[in-house]
């Protein structure tokens, strides 16, 4: 993930996250010329139903940005 022109991403990437019940256990994160977030390892915390990597996918998208892409 990278957007040089969108401050606050990181905040609302790791927010869409928390929101789906994921719990991001390890991550590596650089800020050089823009932003880039690699996610290695994330749980499902929460007890309910079972994430698909589509939806996961669509909930990253929207929050950067582009709305009803895929």
């Amino acid at each position: 993930m990278f957007c040089a022109r969108r401050p606050g991403l990181l905040l609302s990437t790791m927010r869409a996250l928390d929101n789906l019940g994921l719990d991001i256990q390890q991550a590596v994160i650089s800020c050089f010329n823009g932003f880039a977030l690699d996610v290695f390892r994330a749980e499902q915390c929460r007890e309910g139903q079972e994430l698909m990597a589509e939806q996961i996918k669509a909930v990253l998208l929207d929050s950067a940005g582009f709305h009803g892409i895929m």
